[in-house]
């Protein structure tokens, strides 16, 4: 064989091993996930656009003013639970560019939501593939899209997430799994959760395919610790939702930014395989241990965030005449009130 050519196979040897464990890119401010052996940190939240009214085109300002606080953290990565964006256009990109992601000293991921994708296939063209999984030392990170049908996972990112987990089950050094997604996908079909997250997006026709083709995939797993996080979660006692279900082997979680004083983001700390979490304020407000967090708080022990200020009734009204639905539902009254009307008007001549 000639010089040349053991050269070439050489190099795409290395080509192909480095591309096969390279730690993964952010496609938002292109840093890279340093490799990490034992202790490692990193953050979680969802909804960083904020309030649903929010049409600044700018993110969430308790997370622009939390910006220092972020990066003081020194995280692996800061990943987003959908809801990143408000729209993708020209103009939300380079507002996010020049305000938080020039900004950010962390790689940013994103498990879209359905802002992110409200304008088409954009956020695809500019960010890359919308699932996706990667590895930090004992941990498996899986990212879904629970847009692409309506909450259930199906076809293509179905044998994805099916082939992911087989090969994490075979895997020894993976200790746990940690699945990232928008919307709380479990939290359908299931009585005790019925009670909450009403503002969260749902499946629009039937139901999601969680309980019927996901449960039985992460159920089977067999010392794996699994934690499902997702971030579609409006008005709210708190940022933070915790559920271990010790009888399926999961932990569910859920955290979410309304720019409110309750804004707050998850931060986990990982040590030799062990599983911390820690709530951290971005209003200087204290905080419970997460855990605390749970159905009964939810339910039962959280208190109103704030009392009602009368004086916010001139702005909260100048904002509803302004919004665009609440003249789509004057037209929608008008129009039904004139085809009664009309149909009574017909009926009487009969």
């Amino acid at each position: 064989m000639k010089k040349e050519y053991k050269y070439l196979i050489f190099f795409s040897i290395y080509l192909l091993s480095t591309s096969l464990f390279a730690q993964p890119v952010s496609p938002f401010n292109k840093l890279r996930i340093n490799d990490s052996v034992n202790e490692y940190c990193f953050i979680v939240s969802g909804h960083f656009h904020g309030q649903s009214n929010n049409a600044s085109t700018f993110p969430a300002a308790t997370v622009l003013a939390g910006i220092d606080t972020l990066n003081a953290l020194q995280p692996n990565f800061l990943m987003s639970l959908g809801d990143l964006f408000m729209d993708v256009d020209d103009i939300y990109l380079q507002h996010y560019k020049t305000s938080l992601f020039d900004k950010l000293k962390i790689p940013l991921f994103n498990a879209v939501g359905n802002h992110d994708l409200s304008n088409g296939n954009r956020y695809e063209k500019e960010f890359g593939k919308s699932y996706f999984s990667f590895q930090v030392s004992s941990e498996l990170f899986i990212v879904l899209n629970t847009e692409l049908n309506d909450g259930s996972i199906k076809g293509e990112q179905y044998s994805f997430f099916e082939t992911v987990l087989k090969n994490a089950e075979v895997n020894n050094s993976i200790k746990n799994i940690f699945v990232f997604s928008h919307r709380p996908i479990w939290s359908e079909r299931v009585d005790k959760y019925s009670k909450l997250f009403l503002e969260n997006t749902r499946t629009e026709i039937g139901s999601n395919n969680f309980l019927d083709d996901l449960m039985p995939l992460l159920v089977s797993l067999k010392g794996k610790y699994i934690v499902w996080m997702s971030g579609s979660m409006g008005a709210g006692p708190a940022s933070f939702f915790y559920d271990k279900n010790d009888d399926l082997g999961i932990t569910f979680i859920q955290t979410a930014i309304r720019d409110t004083p309750r804004d707050a983001i998850l931060k986990v700390n990982v040590k030799n395989g062990q599983i911390g979490y820690e709530g951290i304020s971005l209003t200087n407000q204290t905080l419970n241990p997460i855990e605390q967090y749970n159905i009964d708080y939810w339910l039962n022990d959280a208190k109103p965030e704030q009392e009602f200020n009368i004086r916010l009734v001139p702005y909260l009204t100048k904002q509803m005449l302004l919004h665009r639905y609440f003249w789509y539902g004057v037209l929608g009254c008008l129009f039904f009130i004139i085809s009664i009307r009309y149909i009574l008007k017909k009926k009487n001549k009969f």
